[in-house]
């Protein structure tokens, strides 16, 4: 239920009065004689779904978007008959553009809370990533203010509201900023003072790398980000959870930048801040398209026209911006689909190898493409290929055999890793062999190295 408070005009409270008799609302209207603006408090009420329809048939009859409207949110009305009527129309299920407004503005915070919350969330976030620890970066996605900036800007396009508008796209860049700045003097902080993990490389940090390799579906998160966003807006979904998805998409790729710039590793920056870009155009795309398709609309008609033309232009500069940053996205997709097809490939290559009756107690236990990152692409640096074997059970020549096929598919200049690992077993009886451990034998192989060898003696065993 929503209770409505509207101070009428002169010359328009008959037009009002017939716009909520055409929609079978009940009200109360009583005289104002505090000032000469205005002739009448009006008193209705009506259902959550109806509001927004209501509301534009009144602004059509005369009500301004000046007048001071009240919407109060009530648990039941006793009076007001808020069966739909026949004919009814209704734009949305969702809130009414002005209680839109009013929880957009309240999700705003003054500017010292939020570069306190923005700082604070930041620290905690560069925390998590070093350590690769999942709940602590997602406790920093919790207490990060990041919605309300991110939803305002489509909400103060889409109903008009400049200023509104206005705030958004400048508390987003600056909170952009400041998560940057924030991450980077951190990190370094932690560097320099050797706070952070020893030994610690960045790109082989999970958590880390994770965000250094941005792909298409990264575009996918994005988009669904923004439109639970405004979806949580409109519906009376609770925000705060959905503040949380929106805040992983953009907190920890902020967070990597800096890392990457306090590290001086400009391909883990300039990865991250891809990503960061992509989720920041694409959560505002996401976010005007999403609104206008709800049926959120100016009240006047001559701020309708001219509000169509600001969200055709900003949407079609987001969507260019989305296409342009995305090629990286499309590239590092499809050099994910090559890297799968590489290792599928040598996969199949040295299986059909151990399937020779030489190697029958030999297998093979992974194959990976390790890639190297550079400014703005990657390549496959590095191929590791682990095989299991009895340590009683030595195969000379097997390792070179493998590099052989490893470097047939890939450049020359590919390094080609072969590791071993000692399968032991214990007999039950004096006829079954039962493999109890895959024990990782000491030492890595690296074809390259001709002194290398795969059938060194096994160490001690503990299976």
């Amino acid at each position: 239920m929503r209770l409505v408070q509207a101070t009428v005009p002169h010359g328009v409270l008959d037009g009002v009065i017939e716009r909520l008799d055409e929609h079978g609302v009940d009200y109360v209207a009583m005289d104002e004689m505090a000032t000469d603006e205005y002739v009448a408090v009006l008193h209705f009420s009506t259902t959550k779904d109806r509001l927004e329809s209501v509301l534009s048939d009144l602004y059509e009859a005369g009500l301004d978007a000046d007048d001071h409207v009240t919407i109060i949110d009530s648990e039941v009305d006793l009076f007001g008959r808020v069966e739909a009527s026949p004919g009814t129309k209704e734009e949305h299920s969702g809130v009414a553009g002005g209680e839109l407004v009013g929880r957009t503005e309240d999700l705003l915070p003054d500017g010292r809370t939020y570069v306190s919350m923005i700082v604070l969330s930041v620290v905690v976030a560069t925390t998590g990533l070093l350590l690769d620890s999942v709940a602590v970066v997602v406790g920093a996605m919790v207490i990060a203010p990041l919605y309300g900036p991110a939803v305002s800007t489509s909400v103060g396009t889409v109903v008009g509201n400049r200023r509104l508008f206005s705030r958004g796209i400048e508390l987003q860049v600056m909170g952009v900023a400041i998560a940057v700045v924030t991450a980077t003097l951190f990190a370094w902080f932690l560097k320099v003072g050797y706070l952070s993990p020893a030994g610690l490389a960045i790109t082989s940090t999970p958590q880390i790398a994770s965000r250094l390799s941005p792909d298409i579906l990264s575009l996918v998160v994005a988009l669904v980000a923004g439109v639970a966003g405004i979806l949580g807006m409109a519906t009376s979904t609770r925000v705060t959870l959905v503040g949380v998805m929106m805040a992983a998409a953009l907190l920890p790729p902020a967070a990597v930048v800096g890392i990457g710039i306090a590290w001086w590793e400009p391909p883990v920056a300039v990865h991250a801040a891809t990503l960061l870009a992509v989720n920041v155009l694409a959560i505002n795309f996401a976010g005007l398209v999403t609104l206008w398709y709800l049926g959120y609309r100016p009240h006047s008609r001559i701020q309708l026209s001219q509000t169509r033309r600001h969200l055709a232009k900003r949407a079609v500069m987001l969507f260019v911006g989305i296409v342009l940053v995305s090629g990286l996205l499309v590239t590092v997709s499809y050099q994910n689909v090559q890297q799968s097809q590489l290792e599928q490939s040598i996969s199949d290559q040295v299986q059909g190898t151990l399937d020779d009756d030489r190697y029958a107690n030999v297998s093979l236990v992974d194959v990976k493409a390790i890639e190297e990152h550079s400014a703005m692409l990657s390549k496959t640096d590095r191929v590791v290929v682990t095989i299991g074997r009895p340590p009683d059970q030595a195969r000379p020549g097997l390792r070179y055999e493998i590099g052989g096929l490893v470097r047939n598919q890939t450049a020359d200049d590919v390094a080609v890793d072969v590791r071993v690992v000692l399968v032991y077993t214990d007999t039950w009886d004096s006829d079954v062999s039962n493999p109890i451990a895959a024990v990782p034998a000491a030492g890595q192989l690296d074809v390259s190295d001709p002194a290398a060898t795969l059938d060194r003696p096994p160490g001690p065993a503990t299976g």
